[in-house]
């Protein structure tokens, strides 16, 4: 027994030291953790309150890193979660608004939801392009077909959002800009999938939410259909 005893000491010993040093490790993450939650909270409410968007990147990165934590906070002091989305959105619109504005009005698409059309919308679901509006005058995409088409900008009506990521690889490489109409959440992903597709995307949210019959600033889309860099003289 003692013969042993000094190798089962040394043994223990490296053990809890290798246990303390875990133990350091989860409680420095876990500061970490905090730390970045109230970061993030912090920076969202500052531009949301302000308008004003400061450290960008830093704080997409904090976004995409702690989405779901951030957003089930909220939830739990019973905020909308979808402020984050927002956030997100109004931050990589102001991002992507030079290389948005930089390209032509024919290499840019504007992508509605199926929510918007009315509910007696005549149009039919083409495997490729989505859904066809008819321009029957039911509401107000039978107007932003025509300015569409008036400024060469190509439109597309998406049923669902793989559908709109397949919208998207179908029009490349014509298609280089991209004006999206979605609820926050999906403009949130729409945009992160377009940015991973090299395309700048410009988001408009919905005004009411639902699965049919929404609604959305119409003039809002066209202005930033027509967004171009204004060049000094």
């Amino acid at each position: 027994m003692t013969f042993f005893s000094p190798f089962a000491h040394a043994f223990f010993l490296k053990e809890s030291l290798v246990l303390e040093a875990i133990g350091r490790v989860i409680i420095l993450s876990a500061i970490a953790f905090v730390v970045l939650l109230a970061l993030a909270l912090l920076f969202c409410s500052f531009t949301l309150h302000t308008k004003k968007i400061i450290f960008p990147n830093f704080v997409l990165f904090i976004i995409s890193l702690l989405y779901e934590p951030l957003r089930r906070l909220l939830s739990f002091f019973r905020v909308d979660p979808a402020l984050i989305d927002r956030v997100s959105v109004e931050i990589r619109n102001a991002l992507n608004y030079p290389d948005f504005a930089a390209t032509s009005m024919e290499e840019r698409v504007l992508l509605l939801p199926q929510c918007i059309r009315s509910a007696e919308c005549p149009a039919k679901l083409n495997s490729v392009d989505g859904i066809q509006c008819m321009e029957c005058g039911k509401c107000v995409i039978a107007e932003l077909s025509a300015i569409c088409k008036e400024l060469g900008i190509r439109m597309y009506i998406s049923p669902g959002g793989t559908f709109t990521g397949r919208i998207l690889m179908h029009n490349r490489p014509k298609a280089k800009a991209v004006v999206g109409i979605a609820c926050y959440p999906n403009l949130h992903e729409g945009m992160l999938n377009a940015k991973l597709m090299g395309i700048p995307a410009q988001g408009v949210p919905l005004t009411t939410l639902g699965c049919v019959n929404t609604t959305v600033d119409y003039e809002e889309i066209i202005n930033k259909c027509k967004m171009q860099i204004i060049k000094s003289k």
